[in-house]
């Protein structure tokens, strides 16, 4: 169990990608009750010279309401993380289609299978 886990309520199911090394600490806002994570295996730079990133921010599910930064209709009406993918010269991006815990799992589990098949 990574040392996280128990902090900012990190399920057992994300925290495995944690302590695989698959995701990456980044920082911590205690403050926010935030951590950040980077993805390091499946960031790529393109044939302009270009470096793609992803960044997976989780919000401590108790405080999504006072530190979420995208929501719907009121603070705290989405979920307690996102995923961003950032791209030198063409800014960042939102994966607005991971939406709840077992969509982002699932997108983990599929960017780390394909990346151990190489």
């Amino acid at each position: 169990m990574s040392t996280f886990a128990a902090k900012y309520e990190i399920p057992t199911d994300l925290d495995k990608f944690i302590d695989a090394g698959f995701l990456e600490f980044l920082s911590e806002n205690e403050a926010e009750k935030t951590i950040r994570f980077h993805i390091p295996s499946i960031a790529w730079t393109d044939d302009k010279d270009r470096d793609t990133t992803f960044t997976l921010v989780w919000i401590h599910p108790k405080f999504n309401d006072q530190f979420c930064h995208y929501y719907d209709e009121k603070p705290g009406d989405m979920a307690n993380f996102f995923v961003s993918k950032e791209t030198t010269d063409l800014g960042d991006d939102l994966l607005d289609d991971l939406e709840t815990l077992d969509e982002l799992v699932g997108w983990l589990e599929e960017r780390q299978e394909s990346r151990s098949r190489r």
